[in-house]
Formats: C-alpha cells, sequence, structure tokens
C-alpha cells in the first residue's frame, strides 16, 4: 500500500494541478486552445493499453475523426487517462474498454467508457468521485492506487465545463462513465 506521507504528498500535488486548472478557466487565454479530442481520446488509450501491456483488442474506439472543441489539452488528457486507468484497474483479468464518441443531442460531446468489471453498487456510484474513494470490494484493495483518480477527473472536468457520472447495473455486471464535455 502506499505510505501516509506518499498520500499527503499527492493531495498536494493534485491541490496544484487543480488549482492551475482553475486560473486557467478564468483567464482561458493562457492553456486554453483548440483541441482535436478525437486524436486526444485515441491517443489517452493507447498510453493506458501500453502502460498495462495489453493487446491491441483491449481497447474498443469507436471515434468519429477531426472533432475539435476549444479545452485545456492537457487537463483533457489528465482526465481521460485517469478514466481509462480506472476502468482497466477494475476490469480482472482480460480488460475490455469500449469507448465511444459522438455528437449528443445537446450539441455537447459525449464520451462513454465501459468496462466489464467488477461493477458499483448503486449506494456507491456517487462516492466513487469522492477524494480517496477507494471501492469496499477486497478485488480492488490489492492494487495500487491513490484513490484520487476519479476526484482528479471529476474536478478537473467541473473547471473545464464538463461533467462526468458512473452507471452500474451492480457488482459484477461492470461500469459505464458518461463524459459530456462543452460544445464545440
Amino acid at each position: 500500500g502506499m505510505m501516509q506521507s506518499d498520500v499527503e504528498r499527492l493531495t498536494v500535488f493534485v491541490d496544484d494541478i487543480l488549482q492551475a486548472s482553475r486560473i486557467s478557466h478564468r483567464r482561458r487565454s493562457q492553456t486554453w486552445t483548440a483541441v482535436d479530442v478525437s486524436r486526444l481520446v485515441t491517443q489517452a488509450a493507447e498510453s493506458i493499453r501500453a502502460r498495462y501491456h495489453l493487446p491491441p483488442e483491449a481497447f474498443g474506439l469507436t471515434i468519429p475523426p477531426g472533432v475539435e472543441i476549444f479545452s485545456d489539452p492537457t487537463a483533457l488528457e489528465i482526465v481521460l487517462k485517469n478514466v481509462f486507468d480506472n476502468a482497466v484497474k477494475y476490469s480482472g483479468e482480460n480488460p475490455q474498454v469500449i469507448v465511444d464518441m459522438r455528437q449528443l443531442d445537446t450539441g455537447h460531446i459525449g464520451i462513454t467508457v465501459q468496462d466489464h468489471g467488477i461493477g458499483i453498487s448503486r449506494n456507491q456510484l456517487k462516492r466513487i468521485f469522492k477524494r480517496f474513494h477507494r471501492a469496499p470490494d477486497p478485488r480492488v484493495n490489492e492494487r495500487s492506487g491513490s484513490g484520487l483518480g476519479l476526484y482528479v477527473a471529476y474536478r478537473l472536468l467541473r473547471n473545464l465545463g464538463g461533467r462526468i457520472r458512473a452507471e452500474s447495473e451492480g457488482p459484477g455486471k461492470g461500469t459505464t462513465m458518461r463524459i459530456r464535455l462543452p460544445k464545440p
């Protein structure tokens, strides 16, 4: 497991990242730019696949090419990697993560990240985005992690004007993360 001092250091680091992102939200001109979300999603998935030495079919991507939005690419990349990392970590032996991106009726960009992993019980669905939340499932605690990944994703997305929510039919039924990004 992680030492308390490691966790404290990480928390400070995370708060710095979130603070930096908030500042950029007020003064958008500095870090906000046109972002090719299609490419960013594809690269983030590839990065996580490589991190865990997974076969190409571990990620199934349905991504329309050339979708651009105005955002902070660094913050968005952290969000995507954290969510993909989370999907793999909670997937058991042979991770299969399905990523689907589309333009929603509202004009927003929707990114759905679906795994077939351990799932989430109903009373945990909102809690997983809280700081240091660790799933009570014993299969999770043996996996390394700070419990900060989804908290960071949640906070950064809010700073980017986006949203994330989790859906699950329950334990053993997998999890679907729905990310919504502002209109292009």
